[in-house]
Formats: structure tokens, C-alpha cells, sequence
């Protein structure tokens, strides 16, 4: 079951970052961009596990 999830985590994380490819105009805007976008969803996953979900 836990592999399920991380599949479908991986799947959902490429799309929503596919979605930052027409806002960067420059490798420097994406980099950024996605580092931010990946800083944010482990942040939020790390608080979700020590809250209990």
C-alpha cells in the first residue's frame, strides 16, 4: 500500500510541477520556481506526518 502512495505522490507532484514550465521564461526562474515548489510540498508533508495523517 505504501508503494500505491508514493506513485500516485510522484504522479501528482509532476503534474502540478509540470504547471511551472509556461511561467519561468529563463532554466534560473524554473530552477527557482521548483525548488520552491519542492521546499513547500516536503514542508507540508512533514507537518501532515507529525500531525498524524
Amino acid at each position: 500500500m505504501l508503494g500505491l502512495q508514493i506513485s500516485f505522490g510522484f504522479f501528482g507532484a509532476l503534474l502540478v510541477g509540470s504547471a511551472l514550465l509556461p511561467m519561468a521564461q529563463h532554466r534560473k526562474e524554473l530552477a527557482l520556481l521548483g525548488g520552491t515548489f519542492l521546499f513547500g510540498l516536503g514542508a507540508l508533508e512533514i507537518f501532515l506526518r507529525f500531525g498524524g495523517f
